[in-house]
C-alpha cells in the first residue's frame, strides 16, 4: 500500500485540524501538522493529491451502541434502525444518519451521528477539493486488545475502543465515572435489566473487593494514564496517538459514508472533468443528427420529385405508356425508344443526324427550325424552316453541301419571313 493521508476533523469549524501522512513501505511518517481550523484544509490538498485519504471525525459526536433486533426485521433492517433507536434518542430520527457497524445474533451495533454535522464535514472537504475514501470514528481507529480496553489522549480528550464496533470520547472529568460504570455492567453477577437498587448493590460489591474489581477491567493506555481511575490501567509502547489513528483507519473496515453519502464508483470521478464537455458533445451530435435526418428528408422528398417528374416527361413523350410500375421498367422503355430512335448504330437513326447538323444549324442563327422528318429506310431528313431572309437558306445549303445531297425546296415569304423546306441524303 502506498502512502496516504490522515484527517482528523474537531466538532467545531473553529477548533484544530490534526494531519498526518503514513508510508507503510517505509513505516515511517512522512509528513505532519495541526490546522487552526476546518476552513483551512485548502492548504493541505497537495498532499491530499495522488493520496488516499481517511478521515476521523471525533468520538465525541458519534454514538456508537448496539440495540436489539426484532425477529422478522433481519431483511430490512437499514430502514429499521432508526426506528428502533427513536425511543433512546432524545432528537428526531430524520435529522440523524444511522450506519449498520456490524450485527451479531440478534444484536446490531450501530454509529448514529447528526445530518448537519456530516453535511458539514464533507462539504469543508469538498470546498478544499478533498476526496474522501471513508469517515469513521477515531476511537475506532486504536488498536483492539482481546483482554480490555484501549486508551489514548488527543487534545484532552481521552479516545477509549471497547470492542470492534464500540467506543467512546469522554473528557478527563467524566473518564472516572464511565470506567465505574463499565466495571459494573461487565461484573458477572449484574444483570443488565436490574433495578436501581440492585446496581447500588452491585457497585456496593465492587467497592469492598476492590483488587478483585481492578482485575476485570484492564486499560491498555499509550499516553500517560490519568490518576486514581477504576480498573487495571496497562502501559503499552508510547506512540504519537495521530500515527496510531492512521494506522488503524487503513485496517478499518469501518466508514461512515453509506446511505445519501455512499461514494459514487470510481470511475465516475475520472468522468466528472469531463461533463461539461461531453454534455456540449452530447448537443454538438444530437444537432448534426437531426440536421441529418432533415437534410435526408430534403432529399427523398427531392427524390419524389424528380420521380414524379420524370413518369410526366415519360407519359408525356411515350403516351402509350401510362402505367409506370417502377423505375427500372421506365429507363427500360426509355433505353429502348432511344435504340430505336438512334437506329441501333453509331451511324444511324435520327439522333445521328441531328448531331450532325447542329453546328451548321448554330452558324445561322437567323434560320429557324420549325420540325423535322426521319426516313430511315430512305436515308434520308427534310425539315421546315424560316429565316429573315432568302440568303439564310443559301448560306446553310452552302455549309451542309459538303457532307450531304442538299435540296433546297421552294421558298416562299410571308410578310417579314421566308418559308421553305429543306431535304438532306449523305452522299454515298
Amino acid at each position: 500500500m502506498s502512502e496516504f493521508l490522515t484527517i482528523r476533523l474537531s466538532s467545531r469549524a473553529d477548533q484544530p485540524v490534526q494531519w498526518l501522512v503514513w508510508s507503510p513501505q517505509q513505516k515511517e511518517v512522512i509528513a505532519s501538522g495541526q490546522l487552526d481550523a476546518i476552513s483551512q484544509l485548502s492548504e493541505i490538498a497537495d498532499y491530499a493529491s495522488q493520496r488516499v485519504v481517511y478521515v476521523l471525525v471525533p468520538a465525541g459526536d458519534v454514538l456508537l451502541t448496539q440495540i436489539a433486533i426484532p425477529a422478522g426485521s433481519s431483511r430490512q433492517l437499514s430502514a429499521v434502525l432508526p426506528f428502533l433507536l427513536e425511543e433512546e434518542l432524545a432528537q428526531d430520527v430524520d435529522s440523524l444518519h444511522v450506519h449498520l457497524l456490524q450485527k451479531k445474533g440478534d444484536m446490531a451495533q450501530v454509529a448514529v451521528v447528526e445530518h448537519q454535522k456530516v453535511a458539514l464535514w464533507l462539504a469543508a472537504l469538498e470546498d478544499a477539493g478533498i476526496e474522501t475514501k471513508a469517515l469513521l470514528p477515531d476511537c475506532l481507529c486504536l488498536p483492539l486488545f482481546d483482554n480490555g480496553f484501549t486508551a489514548a489522549e488527543l487534545d484532552g480528550m481521552w479516545l477509549i475502543r471497547q470492542s470492534e464496533s464500540l467506543g467512546i470520547g469522554a473528557e478527563r472529568a467524566w473518564l472516572a465515572p464511565w470506567l465505574e460504570s463499565q466495571r459494573v455492567t461487565d461484573d458477572p453477577d449484574a444483570d443488565a435489566d436490574s433495578t436501581e437498587t440492585d446496581a447500588i448493590e452491585v457497585k456496593d460489591k465492587v467497592e469492598s473487593d476492590e483488587v478483585a474489581s481492578d482485575d476485570d477491567l484492564v486499560v491498555h493506555y499509550y499516553t500517560p494514564a490519568p490518576e486514581n481511575m477504576p480498573g487495571q490501567w496497562v502501559a503499552e509502547t508510547p506512540e504519537l496517538v495521530m500515527q496510531l489513528l492512521a494506522q488503524g483507519a487503513a485496517e478499518s473496515k469501518v466508514n461512515l459514508l453509506s446511505g445519501k453519502y455512499k461514494q459514487q464508483p470510481a470511475w465516475r470521478k475520472y468522468l466528472k472533468p469531463w461533463r461539461k464537455v461531453a454534455i456540449a458533445a452530447g448537443l454538438l451530435m444530437a444537432v448534426m443528427v437531426a440536421e441529418h435526418v432533415i437534410s435526408v428528408q430534403a432529399m427523398e422528398q427531392q427524390a419524389l420529385t424528380y420521380k414524379a417528374e420524370s413518369e410526366r416527361i415519360f407519359r408525356q413523350v411515350l403516351p402509350q405508356f401510362q402505367r409506370v410500375p417502377s423505375q427500372s421498367y421506365l429507363k427500360r422503355q426509355m433505353n429502348s425508344e432511344l435504340t430505336r430512335l438512334g437506329g441501333g448504330s453509331s451511324t444511324e437513326g435520327i439522333l445521328y443526324w441531328l448531331a450532325e447538323l447542329q453546328p451548321s444549324l448554330a452558324k445561322v442563327s437567323q434560320l429557324s427550325v420549325q420540325n423535322f422528318r426521319y426516313d430511315q429506310n430512305r436515308n434520308e431528313m427534310r425539315f421546315q424552316a424560316t429565316a429573315s431572309e432568302f440568303q439564310h437558306f443559301e448560306q446553310l445549303r452552302t455549309m451542309l453541301d459538303e457532307d450531304f445531297e442538299v435540296e433546297l425546296g421552294q421558298l416562299n415569304r410571308e410578310g417579314n419571313q421566308v418559308t421553305g423546306a429543306i431535304v438532306l441524303r449523305r452522299k454515298s
